[in-house]
């Protein structure tokens, strides 16, 4: 009597080990990104809140405050965000920054984003982005190590 073979061989077990492994070598680096980039984003959540309200006080006011009340680091922060800072520059002019804390990547950690707010003829607010904490100076090369990881808008 023959007996029939069950299970797989040594060779079909190496091929599905190999491709396993070269599943996560692909997919490793792609989710530390995502991680990163998720990291950012609470950054880019406080930036866009303090957007809101400095632009709400122009549409009241007619031009930026030297200080605007609630400007400030939300309570709520995790250590994703070092800091905020609001620069007033001119009626017509002001930044919002975030300083970025330890985010687990060297080319990120303690970096900055920021915005340039510049009241327009019409009394709208329009926002540039940017990767550097003096006011004013918003420049963002495609060569910054902080390219990949910012948002779609600031990706110009």
């Amino acid at each position: 009597m023959r007996k029939n073979q069950s299970g797989f061989t040594l060779i079909e077990l190496m091929i599905v080990i190999a491709i396993i492994g070269i599943l996560a070598a692909v997919a490793l680096p792609a989710y530390q990104n995502y991680m990163i980039k998720a990291r950012v984003s609470e950054g880019i959540t406080d930036l866009d809140a303090m957007k809101t309200i400095a632009t709400e006080y122009v549409s009241s006011n007619g031009g930026f405050a030297a200080a605007i009340p609630g400007v400030a680091l939300p309570t709520n922060h995790t250590s994703n965000v070092a800091g905020l800072t609001y620069t007033y520059t001119s009626a017509t002019a002001a930044s919002i920054i975030v300083t970025l804390g330890t985010l687990g990547n060297a080319a990120i950690d303690g970096k900055f984003i920021g915005v340039i707010g510049a009241v327009n003829a019409d009394g709208t607010v329009s926002w540039t982005c940017g990767t550097t904490a003096a006011a004013n100076s918003v420049a963002v090369a495609a060569t910054t190590t902080m390219y990949p990881y910012l948002p779609t808008a600031c990706q110009n």
